[in-house]
């Protein structure tokens, strides 16, 4: 088992997050040296239910080869999920016909091709959350709601 996080990065973690950003840095801390290697960052931001993109990422690492949990804690409070408003005039974008509803096939292809993609896998998640009705057609507010719920 790790050794326990000093108990004051616990709450300084735990002061500034409010959640449990010192236990996720445990976690992805394997060989116990008290930072995380680059490689990781990605993975444990989104353990905690951070969305970065991987060149957000990048550019927070600044070339390091690893963080330690200040730096961690750091990266985690810089990472502002969108409000669901942003979400859902994002998706409406692609609303051509200004119904409120998207194709399955038009969106999965979207969420496919742009920015990174997403992978098979996440685009099965996508399209379960999306819940397309029997002509194959999304609807925008409801699938918002799904993807943003707490």
């Amino acid at each position: 088992p790790n050794p326990p996080v000093r108990e004051e990065w616990r709450a300084l973690s735990r002061g500034r997050m409010g959640d449990y950003t010192a236990d996720c840095f445990e976690l992805f801390d394997t060989d116990n040296k008290g930072s995380i290697d680059a490689a990781q960052v990605g993975s444990a931001l989104r353990a905690l239910g951070k969305t970065p993109s991987e060149e957000e990422i990048k550019e927070m690492l600044g070339g390091k080869g690893s963080v330690d949990l200040a730096a961690f804690t750091e990266m985690a409070s810089q990472i502002v999920a969108p409000a669901k408003d942003e979400v859902l005039e994002a998706f409406s974008t692609f609303d051509t016909n200004s119904n409120g509803y998207i194709a399955l096939g038009e969106l999965k292809n979207l969420m496919k091709n742009l920015g990174e993609g997403l992978n098979e896998e996440e685009l099965a998640g996508m399209e379960k959350v999306a819940a397309a009705d029997d002509e194959e057609q999304v609807n925008i507010r409801h699938m918002v709601d799904q993807l943003m719920q707490e």
